[in-house]
């Protein structure tokens, strides 16, 4: 592997220009690592649709401060800043995801509280939080740095481009799935079940002993080898509420909202069954309330429920998944000079499963 002294002054980044918004790959200063931080030499990384959400700047909570996106990256440590703690060493695979640093309860608040979303099993609300391509210059680049206290490493038998998608797509699904509180052998509805992050929840839905019945357009062939129990084509159908719930013998026990669709929400809500479970993920690019009553909580018994990404403990799970070859996620292999084309794609819903970039 290369050593520090190997790497280079300057290095090839997907930018988004300030003025225009559109993303070119072009030359820029190669970072340096701060003191614990690790610099990585990406080799691959998956394009998520919330880079859609930065490059676009259409979530007012979600608003970037950096012109490199990029979180779900792969590839190896070539420089170590001064106070890296641990074991790890130039050569490591490790990952550069979504979250770059939670505090882990080292923050306290006025009041003198230690951080409770650290301290209570939900890091990934850490307020003090520092979110790789929106804080931290992200992965769309052959170099990326990644804090050495808050770092993934990738198992040794897995490919770099199909971990990639794992970092941020797979660790979400598989989160949503493991708050459901389902049980095995529960219809598990997935809504954009073919796209980059549904398509990953067939496949930990099926691993993990849940029925999975499809939602998307035009995309029955590959849902079903992915291991979907049956799939509803939200396009062709007359009446999607009625075909889950025909399906699934009175309703779904739970539904992944994997689609950035106002539609797919208020679906879900009338096909769930008595004490269903809806789990938020997907964002639409406009507001859009969710239809629900009161009635629909307390005579039907239903929850609400919403994630994004997961803890660390989290994608080392997901990865073992992919490590006992249980998931396989559908790739298609890009350039560094395709980012802002993929996006296009992303925005048109023109992808099945998840492009990655190949540095």
């Amino acid at each position: 592997m290369p050593s520090a002294e190997s790497v280079p002054s300057t290095s090839l980044a997907a930018i988004q220009d300030p003025k225009t918004n559109l993303i070119t790959a072009c030359e820029r200063e190669t970072p340096t690592p701060s003191p614990t931080q690790v610099l990585v030499k990406v080799t691959h990384a998956g394009v998520c649709a919330s880079d859609l959400h930065l490059a676009r700047k259409d979530l007012p909570y979600l608003q970037p401060t950096v012109s490199i996106g990029g979180h779900e990256g792969v590839g190896n440590i070539v420089a170590l800043g001064d106070d890296v703690k641990g074991d790890w060493q130039i050569g490591d695979k490790v990952a550069v995801r979504w979250l770059h640093y939670v505090c882990k309860g080292t923050t306290t608040d006025a009041n003198g509280n230690t951080c409770e979303p650290c301290t209570t099993g939900y890091e990934n609300l850490c307020p003090s939080r520092k979110v790789t391509g929106k804080d931290i210059e992200g992965c769309f680049a052959q170099y990326a740095v990644a804090d050495s206290r808050y770092l993934v490493r990738i198992p040794p038998n897995v490919s770099d481009a199909e971990a990639a998608p794992i970092l941020c797509a797979g660790v979400t699904v598989y989160k949503a799935l493991k708050i459901s509180q389902l049980k095995e052998g529960s219809w598990v509805a997935v809504a954009g079940a073919g796209g980059g992050l549904g398509h990953l929840a067939i496949q930990y839905a099926k691993a993990m002993g849940y029925k999975p019945l499809a939602l998307d357009a035009g995309k029955k062939e590959i849902c079903m080898e992915l291991g979907a129990e049956a799939y509803v084509d939200i396009m062709e159908t007359k009446d999607c509420v009625k075909d889950v719930q025909d399906i699934t013998g009175g309703g779904a026990h739970g539904a992944l909202i994997c689609a950035s669709s106002a539609r797919a929400y208020a679906d879900a809500v009338k096909y769930l069954r008595r004490a269903g479970t809806l789990i938020c993920i997907g964002l639409p690019p406009k507001p859009s309330p969710i239809p629900v009553l009161p009635e629909d909580f307390i005579a039907r018994g239903i929850r609400i429920m919403g994630t994004s990404t997961g803890t660390l403990p989290d994608t080392v799970e997901a990865l073992e998944f992919l490590a006992r070859g249980q998931i396989k996620p559908r790739i298609e292999v890009r350039g560094l000079g395709d980012v802002e084309e993929v996006l296009k794609e992303i925005e048109g819903a023109k992808v099945n499963g998840r492009i990655v970039i190949k540095m």
